[in-house]
């Protein structure tokens, strides 16, 4: 097994989970006020999950519980991924925080908005918008983790 495995605190951890999904969470609700108008337009009705609309109005309840496990299980990973590369990343607070941020980012932007881009007839705005709401929740997640994880 990889010693970066054995030496994993997994209290700390899940608390990076716990606080990321709180973060992502309200941020994610932030955007959605704010660029409700693209998720109510029907010409994108047919881009949207059947789980997050059955129907025409809000999405459903069973929605908010996957998307906060699912959440969850990412902020898990990302602070795992922190826990994988920590020691290569510079040892100043702030350089660690912005360092694994950017690379976090850069690595949305790749395999995320790019693809989304190429492959989802969505609106440029919105997808502006998921990179800007993306972009926060990765720096403030960095800085979680960078407090945290020791």
């Amino acid at each position: 097994m990889a010693l970066w495995i054995r030496n994993i605190n997994w209290g700390s951890v899940f608390v990076c989970g716990l606080i990321y999904t709180v973060i992502a969470t309200i941020v994610h609700q932030i955007e959605a006020f704010l660029m409700m108008d693209y998720y109510t337009m029907p010409a994108y009705f047919g881009v949207w999950s059947k789980l997050m609309m059955p129907s025409k109005g809000p999405p459903p309840m069973e929605f908010f519980l996957v998307s906060l496990i699912i959440t969850f299980v990412s902020g898990v990973s990302l602070a795992l991924i922190y826990y994988y590369v920590r020691d290569i990343l510079p040892k100043k607070f702030w350089l660690r925080v912005t360092f694994f941020a950017d690379l976090m980012v850069a690595t949305s932007f790749i395999f995320s908005t790019l693809p989304m881009y190429v492959l989802i007839n969505l609106p440029m705005q919105l997808l502006i918008s998921w990179f800007i709401s993306g972009f926060i929740i990765l720096v403030a997640a960095s800085y979680t983790f960078v407090k945290l994880i020791k």
